[in-house]
C-alpha cells in the first residue's frame, strides 16, 4: 500500500511539471514571434457594465510579459520535478504542489493583467503563497524567514496602494 501511495503523490507533482512545461513549450513560439516583431496585444473584455460604470479585464501580451512568463513556467516546472524526487516521502507533497502552482498563477496575474485592482490581487497572492513556501518545514529558521518576507510585501502593499491613489485622482484604474 505504501508504494502505491507514494507513486499517486508522485504522479500529482509529475502532472503539474508537465503542465508547466507544456504551457512553457506552447508559449515559446509567441514569446519568440513577439520578441523578434516588437509587437504588443491589448485584450478587453467588458465583465460588466452597470448605468456609467463599465468593468472589464485587460490582458497584456507583450514580449517581456510573455519571456517573463516562460521563464517562471519552466523554472517551476523544474521545481516540480526535482521536489517529486527530493520529497517523495513527504506527506504533504500534494500542499507544496498547489502552492507551487498558485504561486505561477498569481506570477502571471502580474504579468499579464494591467489592471491595478487585478496587481494589487496577484502581489498579495503572490506574498501570501511566497509566505506559506518559506515556511512549509515549519522550523524556528523559517518561520523567521516567512516573517522576513512578510514584511517586505508589505513594503510593496504600501507602494501599490499608493500607485492605485494617484491612478484614482487621475480617474481610471489601469497601468
Amino acid at each position: 500500500m505504501g508504494l502505491f501511495y507514494g507513486f499517486s503523490k508522485l504522479k500529482s507533482s509529475l502532472v503539474g511539471a508537465i503542465f508547466l512545461y507544456m504551457y512553457s513549450v506552447f508559449l515559446f513560439p509567441f514569446t519568440c514571434y513577439f520578441v523578434l516583431s516588437g509587437k504588443c496585444i491589448l485584450m478587453e473584455w467588458e465583465i460588466l457594465s452597470v448605468s456609467s460604470t463599465n468593468i472589464s479585464l485587460l490582458i497584456l501580451l507583450d514580449p517581456i510579459g510573455l519571456s517573463f512568463s516562460n521563464v517562471v513556467c519552466f523554472i517551476s516546472a523544474c521545481v516540480l520535478i526535482f521536489s517529486s524526487y527530493y520529497m517523495a516521502a513527504d506527506y504533504f507533497l500534494s500542499r507544496f504542489i498547489w502552492l507551487v502552482m498558485m504561486f505561477v498563477l498569481s506570477m502571471n496575474f502580474l504579468v499579464f493583467i494591467p489592471s491595478l485592482v487585478s496587481l494589487l490581487i496577484g502581489w498579495d497572492g503572490l506574498g501570501v503563497v511566497s509566505f506559506a513556501l518559506v515556511i512549509y518545514y515549519q522550523s524556528s529558521k523559517s518561520l523567521s524567514a516567512g516573517m522576513l518576507t512578510a514584511l517586505v510585501n508589505r513594503i510593496g502593499d504600501v507602494t501599490l496602494l499608493l500607485a492605485i491613489g494617484f491612478c484614482v485622482l487621475q480617474g481610471h484604474w489601469n497601468v
